[in-house]
This record gives structure tokens, sequence and C-alpha cells, in this order.
């Protein structure tokens, strides 16, 4: 075993660890703890046995280890990346709608007191 090798052995049992602890605590779900693990569990076994890789890549048709994880990767970015656009997307929303109600909220009452109250989702009177 490569000094490399060892090496990242150490990093990814703390990143274990590390998760468990997160899982434990509360501070990470046990979905998103248990994909983790497995994706650190696999990182370990290709670190033991970096053939692995290649047999597992041949078998799906590529040619290379290297280039089966660099695949891997790529997905598991743009995956990441949709899901971060999906979450922006809606913290936006809900923003939105938020600083509607409070300007609502805060504007002024010019109106005569018989005019229908604005609704505060929609700041459209009801009438």
């Amino acid at each position: 075993m490569s000094p490399f090798q060892i090496v990242l052995l150490v990093v990814l049992g703390g990143m274990v660890a590390f998760i468990v602890q997160a899982v434990v605590r509360g501070r990470l779900g046990r979905p998103a703890g248990a994909i983790w693990l497995i994706v650190l569990g696999v990182g370990i076994i290709a670190s033991i046995d970096p053939n692995s890789t290649t047999a597992l890549a041949r078998r799906l048709g590529i040619s290379r280890g290297t280039d089966l994880i660099l695949y891997v990767l790529v997905l598991a970015v743009l995956q990441g990346f949709l899901i971060f656009y999906l979450r922006l997307r809606r913290v936006r929303r809900e923003l939105t709608i938020l600083v509607r109600r409070l300007a609502i909220l805060e504007a002024p009452s010019n109106r005569p007191s018989d005019a229908p109250a604005p609704d505060a989702a929609t700041g459209r009177s009801e009438a």
C-alpha cells in the first residue's frame, strides 16, 4: 500500500466518523447520512483495491476505471446543481410572498373604512 493510499484511507475514515457523529447529533438526516456513508465506503474500497474500478468499468463498457469515476462525479455534480437551483428557486418564491405580505401590512391605510381589505397573499381586493 502506497503512502498516498494510507493518507487517503485516514481522510476517508475521518469523514466517516464525522458523518456518523453528525447523524447521531441530528445535524444530518439519516437518508443523507446513509448516502454519504455509501459514497465513502465505495471510496474506501476503491482506495484499497484500485483495480476494482477498472473491472467495474469494463463490465459497464467503459475502458478505464478513471473514466468511470469521472462520469459518476459529473453526474453527481449536475444533480447537486439541480437540487441547489430548485431550493434557491423555492426560497426566492417564499421570500417574494413574505415581502409582499410585509409591504401590505406596513402600507398606510388610505382606503375608506367600508372598502374590502386586500388579501395578504395576492395583494388583491376580494370585491
